[in-house]
C-alpha cells in the first residue's frame, strides 16, 4: 500500500467520522423533539385549566428542531458526497473538508426537511398538538 492510499484511507475515515456525528445530532433532535412533545401533552392534560397556549408555544421548539435536524442530514449528504470524491481520488488537498463544491448538487435544507422521511416525523408531532387541543378545547378536557 503507497502513502496515497494511507493517506485517501485516513481521510475518508475522518470523513466518516463527521458522518456519524452527524447522524447522531440528527438522531438526538428527533428524540428530544419527542420528548418535548410528550411533555408539553403531559402537561397540558394535567394542569386543572388548560390554556391553548401551552401546545402552541410546544410547536416553536419542535419546528427549531425540524430545521436543524434538515441542517444536519444537508450537511451529512454533503460530506458523503465528499467521501466518495476522495474514494475515487478526485480530491488532490489531503484532508481537505471543504464540501462547498458539492453543494449546487445537493437538495436544499428546506427541501430536505419537506422530504417524506423528515416531514412526516415532526409534522405528526405537531398533528399531535393540534388533536390534543382539539379534544382539550372543544370537548372540556
Amino acid at each position: 500500500m503507497d502513502k496515497h492510499d494511507e493517506i485517501s484511507i485516513a481521510h475518508m475515515t475522518m470523513i466518516q467520522g463527521i458522518v456519524t456525528r452527524l447522524e447522531t445530532n440528527s438522531f438526538t433532535l428527533k428524540a428530544l423533539a419527542m420528548m418535548l412533545a410528550a411533555a408539553v401533552l403531559a402537561f397540558t392534560g394535567a394542569v386543572k385549566n388548560p390554556n391553548w397556549v401551552y401546545p402552541l408555544a410546544g410547536c416553536f421548539p419542535v419546528i427549531i428542531f425540524w430545521v436543524m435536524d434538515a441542517k444536519y442530514l444537508w450537511l451529512g449528504r454533503l460530506f458523503r458526497r465528499l467521501f466518495n470524491a476522495v474514494r475515487l481520488g478526485e480530491v488532490d488537498d489531503p484532508f481537505s473538508m471543504n464540501i462547498k463544491p458539492y453543494m449546487k448538487d445537493e437538495q436544499s435544507v428546506i427541501r430536505i426537511a419537506f422530504s417524506w422521511s423528515v416531514c412526516w416525523f415532526y409534522f405528526s408531532i405537531i398533528i399531535a398538538f393540534a388533536i390534543v387541543s382539539y379534544f382539550f378545547f372543544t370537548h372540556g378536557g
